[in-house]
């Protein structure tokens, strides 16, 4: 795992993702999970994380599991999201009478992304290089990532919409 904490099979071992969704729709969202956890924890723990003998075991596998949840807030709106004309698909289904379409608001999307972000940065917390407060999370987060949330996504931004 030369690129990050994790690849495409450890992220359909963790998740329940279809075969049929190929493994290079997560290549940019692995990435971008990875940089993002260099960020929250550092260039000396990740790259430990990183090496095939790390001096702290408990925090790569959680971090494993931390950058896992990233993938899945970068990837969602990507890997989830039909695009019609008329909006983002949620479920479609074929029967006798034709084929019925039903979307997701804007909303529902945002607020799915929020939830994997929150998530990683709950199992990451004990790695993150902030002092806890909310002025040091939000040096990592911004509020620009929940925009559009409506609802508590455990975002901890004083100024976060959500």
């Amino acid at each position: 795992m030369p690129d990050g904490l994790i690849d495409v099979d450890d992220l359909r071992e963790i998740f329940d993702i279809s075969t049929k969704i190929k493994d290079p729709r997560f290549t940019r969202a692995l990435a971008a999970a990875g940089r993002r956890m260099r960020q929250w924890v550092g260039d000396e723990a990740y790259d430990d994380a990183l090496s095939a003998d790390p001096d702290d075991e408990t925090r790569k596998a959680t971090l494993q599991f931390a950058e896992a949840h990233l993938v899945m807030h970068f990837a969602i709106l990507g890997i989830n999201t039909a695009l019609r004309p008329t909006g983002v698909v949620r479920t479609e289904k074929t029967d006798p009478g034709g084929t019925i379409v039903t979307y997701h608001s804007p909303k529902e999307v945002a607020e799915l992304q929020a939830m994997y972000l929150a998530q990683a940065d709950q199992i990451a917390t004990d790695y993150l290089l902030t002092d806890g407060t909310v002025e040091a999370f939000a040096a990592l987060i911004t509020s620009s990532q929940c925009e559009g949330v409506t609802r508590d996504c455990g975002c901890p931004v004083s100024k976060c919409s959500c």
